[in-house]
């Protein structure tokens, strides 16, 4: 059986300066993306897949599919949910009951070990409703 997969990137302007594997959200200008402003963070738009070194430069962002990402903690487990977890765009499993407004990344594909660990995530963005 054949591997196939569907990824979905786009370029974005970047605020400010952005590592790589991190969530970012909608910037306040169309087509600019920046770190979230608090955990939960909704409006997300993807994981950057480069880093950049100033505002104004642009960036690749992935909004679909499989990707890398950054986990601030070292107890996620295969198949998750993932939420926004810190201003630096890492993410974390969600240890509190989901609310209305929170911002969803996707799933992680395989566990952590550490805060700082790179693991593959399937995109499944979307902001809870109710």
């Amino acid at each position: 059986m054949g591997a196939q997969a569907y990824l979905f990137d786009d370029s974005y302007v970047a605020d400010a300066a952005l590592a790589q594997y991190r969530v970012v959200v909608a910037g306040t200008t169309k087509n600019h993306v920046r770190l979230p402003t608090a955990q939960d963070a909704n409006a997300i738009i993807g994981v950057t897949q480069h880093s950049t070194s100033a505002s104004g430069d642009t960036v690749l962002v992935r909004r679909a599919g499989r990707t890398k990402i950054v986990v601030a903690t070292g107890n996620l487990t295969y198949g998750v949910p993932l939420r926004i977890h810190d201003l630096q765009g890492r993410t974390d499993r969600q240890a509190a009951a989901w609310v209305s407004g929170d911002g969803v990344v996707g799933y992680s594909e395989e566990a952590s070990a550490a805060s700082g660990d790179i693991i593959e995530c399937f995109l499944g963005i979307r902001t809870l409703l109710g």
